[in-house]
């Protein structure tokens, strides 16, 4: 019997939106029950602070703004923004939830994104409890998670050099560098999604990064004076801080990133917020059959997750 088109429609849509609701529900559920975390208070200070410089006029007080320049500056600038729409009188925990409803909302759209591409991977990016807890809390996690998958999906989408996908995935790079430069190992799998599987001339993927390269510089203002002493500083600070004391003391095997993603957090991790069996467990070992299946069809998914474990484990 032949498909039904409008049927297979139907229900492609009613799944969408069905991760779409869920993806919804357990953000917005975890953005208003999770404890304040350790940073939080970190970039909500920021946000207020880059508020009170907007708002002054002061655009020196913005490019110069001191704490927290291991960071962009672009989300703690949204973040600002929600201080902004409140008024003069904004109160903290009131700019708090909001800040978590904007980073829910980024990781809905991530969720989303991933589930056009791939229904079930977006099912499972959905409930999966360590990606809904860093995106649904007033961290920098949420906007770079979103630009990144952006960035090499619209590229994956991109059927010829230049075309309208090519420029997104371009812009999503900026975003991502802009947003917090953990997630600049997506560099890697750009590269060989552009030169091994799409063939793209060297002239455009040199116009590809200068694009990539402008939005990140337009959206970080702390570049817009010494760009490359303030880029140095910031990048070396993540090589200082993985030898720093701090992660002495923390004693953890090389190992351990592997450890947390491949078990579900316990039952009383975050109980008021994750009310369901986790599954990140469960999802990890799917992952590992899946590799043989996605290095026959999309090899370029096997490198993303390479690229990602390696830049991890150091």
């Amino acid at each position: 019997m032949t498909p039904n088109p409008e049927r297979k429609g139907r229900l492609y849509f009613a799944i969408l939106a069905g991760i779409l609701l869920l993806a919804i529900l357990l953000r917005v559920w975890a953005a208003l029950r999770l404890p304040l975390d350790y940073d939080e208070p970190v970039y909500l200070q920021a946000g207020f602070d880059y508020a009170r410089a907007l708002e002054e006029g002061d655009l020196a007080g913005v490019v110069d703004y001191e704490e927290n320049r291991e960071h962009p500056a672009l989300v703690k600038l949204l973040y600002s923004l929600v201080v902004l729409a409140m008024g003069q009188d904004s109160d903290w925990q009131v700019a708090l939830y909001t800040g978590r409803l904007l980073s829910a909302l980024f990781g809905v759209l991530a969720a989303l994104a991933l589930a056009l591409f791939d229904p079930l991977a977006g099912g499972m990016l959905a409930v999966h409890t360590m990606a809904v807890k860093y995106t649904s809390q007033v961290y920098l996690e949420a906007l770079p998670h979103l630009a990144s998958l952006v960035a090499v999906l619209a590229l994956n989408r991109s059927a010829r050099d230049r075309d309208r996908w090519f420029w997104l995935s371009s812009l999503a790079l900026g975003v991502t560098a802009a947003s917090k430069f953990t997630y600049l190992p997506i560099v890697l799998v750009l590269l060989y999604l552009a030169i091994w599987e799409k063939r793209n001339r060297w002239t455009s993927l040199a116009l590809y990064l200068a694009v990539a390269v402008a939005a990140f510089w337009l959206l970080n203002p702390t570049l817009w004076r010494d760009p490359f002493g303030r880029l140095y500083d910031t990048l070396f600070f993540h090589v200082r801080y993985s030898q720093g004391a701090r992660v002495q003391v923390a004693g953890f095997p090389w190992y351990q990133p592997l450890y947390w993603i491949s078990r579900s957090p316990p039952s009383v991790w975050h109980p008021d917020a994750f009310f369901y069996f986790a599954l990140d467990g469960a999802i990890f070992l799917l992952a590992l059959p899946g590799l043989f299946w996605e290095w026959r069809e999309r090899r370029w998914v096997v490198v993303w997750i390479a690229v990602g474990l390696l830049f991890l484990l150091l």
